[in-house]
């Protein structure tokens, strides 16, 4: 069962740099990579 708010928070280790996407288990993978393109996509108001 994947949790949002772990999403958020592997997201984040990501973008800081402390986990790679490789490492996080495997039901996280896709959900996490999805959020992160959606917060690349987001336009800036």
């Amino acid at each position: 069962m994947v949790k949002d708010y772990m999403v958020k928070v592997y997201a984040f280790l990501i973008e800081t740099k402390r986990r790679e996407i490789k490492s996080l288990p495997e039901e996280y993978k896709v959900p996490v990579a999805e959020y992160l393109v959606q917060q690349i996509e987001k336009p800036t108001v």
